[in-house]
């Protein structure tokens, strides 16, 4: 029977140094509202989109979906579901998997997407159907 091989010896690593001289003092808090941007999104206006679909193309990280009112309603979101139409599409974009790249927002050709910031307080958000969708452009 073979013989196990000897474990090697552990290397030992020394702590790293840390400050004890640092004062902790409150933050001049117009200092820091001149310091800290507000974070940017991606803002969506419906009334321009032309359902070209480019922003789904070129987006890097998958981000942006266009859903068909068949898949809100198979997701059980029922109140949501309610407020789409036939003929309508939602459009999501994926808040976290999102890195603001900022092609999409070049890539269309309309300006339906924008980039924005949040100005402060709380913003309501909530899913917005798109228009209704042109026969001629519907999937069959």
């Amino acid at each position: 029977m073979p013989k196990a091989p000897e474990p090697k010896k552990m290397e030992t690593i020394e702590k790293p140094i840390f400050r004890t001289d640092y004062e902790m003092e409150l933050v001049d808090s117009d200092w820091l509202k001149g310091a800290v941007k507000p974070k940017n999104f991606i803002d969506f206006i419906p009334e321009q989109c032309i359902l070209c679909e480019g922003c789904v193309d070129i987006c890097p990280w998958y981000c942006i979906h266009m859903v068909s009112p068949d898949a809100v309603a198979d997701s059980g979101n029922v109140s949501l579901a309610n407020t789409i139409g036939e003929s309508d599409i939602l459009f999501l974009i994926d808040d976290n998997a999102c890195t603001r790249c900022n092609l999409c927002v070049e890539r269309c050709p309309t300006g339906a997407l924008v980039q924005s910031q949040v100005t402060g307080g709380k913003k309501k958000t909530s899913a917005r159907a798109m228009g209704t969708v042109p026969e001629t452009q519907k999937a069959s």
